[in-house]
C-alpha cells in the first residue's frame, strides 16, 4: 500500500510539473503561478524524491526565476541586489546533466549572463546593472569576451545595443522552450494526462450513442423530404376550425335527410269533384313510375369541370385515396357526394392509365 501511495504521488508530482511547464510555454503568468504553488505543495510534502523528481524539482525553480525576471522586487537570495535571472544563472548551471544538448545548453546559458545586465538597463537601473557585471564575474563563469562586451553596453548605457538586441529576453524564452520539449520527449510525465483523456473519450463515445439512440430511424421518403429544398417541400395547410363555406343543409352532398314514407293528400270531396280526383291520381302515378325516376335523375346529372377534377387530385396527393370524406370538406364541389368523387376518381385513374 506505501509503494502504490508513493507511486500516486509520483503520478501527482507529473502531472503537475507538466501544467506548469505548459503554462510556462503559453506565457500564462497567472495559470503558472497557480500550478507552481500547487507542486510546490506536493513536492514539499515528500520527504525522499526520486532522482527524476528531483530534476523536475530543479527545473521548475528555474522557470520560476525566468518568469519573474523583469521583475526586480521578487527576490530567491538572501542578497536583495541578487535579480530573479541572476538566481537562475546558477540554477542552470546545476541543470547541465538534463540538457542533452550541449549547444542548447551554452545558449541558454550566455543569454542568461546578456539578459542579468540587460534587463537592469532595460528597467534604467545602471547601477544595478554594474552590480550584475560584477557579480557573474564572481559568481559565474562568464566568459572575458562578453565580460569585455557588457562592459561596454554598461558605460555607454546603450539599451538597444547589438548585443542587447540580439540575445534578447523573448529569444531566451524560445531556447527554454526548446529545452522543455526535448526534456518532456524523454521524460513524458503524462500518465494522468493520458488516463483522463480515455476517459473523456468513452463518456463522448457514450453520449454520442446516447443521442443516435434517441434519435427516431427515418424511412427512405422522410429522408428524402428532410434533404429536399423547402422550396420543394409539400407542406400540409393548416387546417380550418370550421369550413367557410355555406352549406346547404337539404342538399344530399351535405347532409341526408330523413326518409319518410309520402302520404297519399286527403282529397277533399267537397271542393273536387270526381274527375279532378282522378285525373290527380293518375299524375301521381305517372311520375312514381321508374321511367319518370330515371328521367329525372338523368336530368340533374351534370358534368365535372376542370376545376373540380383539378381540388380531386390535389385531395388525393394530400389525404391520399378513400378520405373523401377530409377531401369533400376541404375543397369545393359544389353539391358532389363522397361516392361521387370516389366513382370520378377511378374515372380519372382509367383515363390515366389509357
Amino acid at each position: 500500500m506505501c509503494e502504490a501511495e508513493s507511486l500516486a504521488r509520483c503520478w501527482m508530482m507529473d502531472f503537475c510539473f507538466r501544467c506548469v511547464c505548459s503554462s510556462f510555454r503559453d506565457k500564462n503568468r497567472e495559470g503558472f503561478s497557480k500550478n507552481i504553488k500547487v507542486y510546490e505543495a506536493i513536492v514539499d510534502s515528500e520527504d525522499d524524491l526520486p532522482d527524476d523528481q528531483k530534476t523536475k524539482r530543479t527545473i521548475c525553480c528555474f522557470l520560476n526565476r525566468i518568469m519573474d525576471g523583469n521583475d526586480f522586487e521578487v527576490h530567491y537570495d538572501r542578497n536583495d541586489s541578487v535579480t530573479p535571472l541572476m538566481s537562475a544563472v546558477m540554477v542552470w548551471e546545476n541543470l547541465q546533466s538534463a540538457a542533452e544538448d550541449s549547444a542548447l545548453f551554452e545558449n541558454i546559458r550566455n543569454l542568461l549572463f546578456i539578459q542579468s545586465v540587460g534587463v537592469c538597463l532595460e528597467k534604467g537601473n545602471v547601477k544595478l546593472a554594474a552590480n550584475a557585471l560584477q557579480w557573474l564575474e564572481k559568481e559565474a563563469p562568464l566568459p572575458e569576451k562578453m565580460q569585455m562586451k557588457l562592459s561596454t553596453v554598461v558605460k555607454k548605457k546603450d539599451v538597444y545595443d547589438k548585443l542587447l538586441t540580439t540575445f534578447s529576453y523573448n529569444r531566451l524564452l524560445d531556447d527554454i522552450n526548446n529545452f522543455l520539449d526535448n526534456f518532456l520527449q524523454k521524460h513524458p510525465s503524462d500518465f494522468i494526462l493520458k488516463a483522463a483523456t480515455k476517459v473523456v473519450e468513452g463518456r463522448q463515445e457514450r453520449v454520442e450513442s446516447e443521442q443516435e439512440v434517441a434519435q427516431p430511424t427515418l424511412n427512405s421518403s422522410e429522408m428524402h423530404e428532410a434533404s429536399a429544398e423547402p422550396s420543394e417541400l409539400h407542406l400540409r395547410p393548416k387546417k380550418k376550425l370550421f369550413s367557410m363555406r355555406q352549406v346547404d343543409p337539404w342538399k344530399p352532398s351535405t347532409a341526408k335527410k330523413l326518409q319518410r314514407v309520402p302520404r297519399t293528400p286527403v282529397l277533399k270531396l267537397s271542393r273536387l269533384s270526381f274527375k279532378s280526383q282522378k285525373k290527380q291520381q293518375s299524375e301521381q302515378e305517372h311520375q312514381r313510375s321508374p321511367k319518370n325516376k330515371g328521367s329525372l335523375k338523368n336530368k340533374g346529372k351534370r358534368r365535372w369541370t376542370w376545376k373540380e377534377d383539378s381540388n380531386l387530385k390535389s385531395g388525393v396527393r394530400q389525404y391520399g385515396e378513400g378520405q373523401w370524406a377530409k377531401i369533400l370538406q376541404e375543397y369545393n364541389f359544389e353539391g358532389r357526394t363522397n361516392v361521387m368523387l370516389k366513382d370520378r376518381w377511378r374515372t380519372l385513374k382509367k383515363m390515366e392509365e389509357s
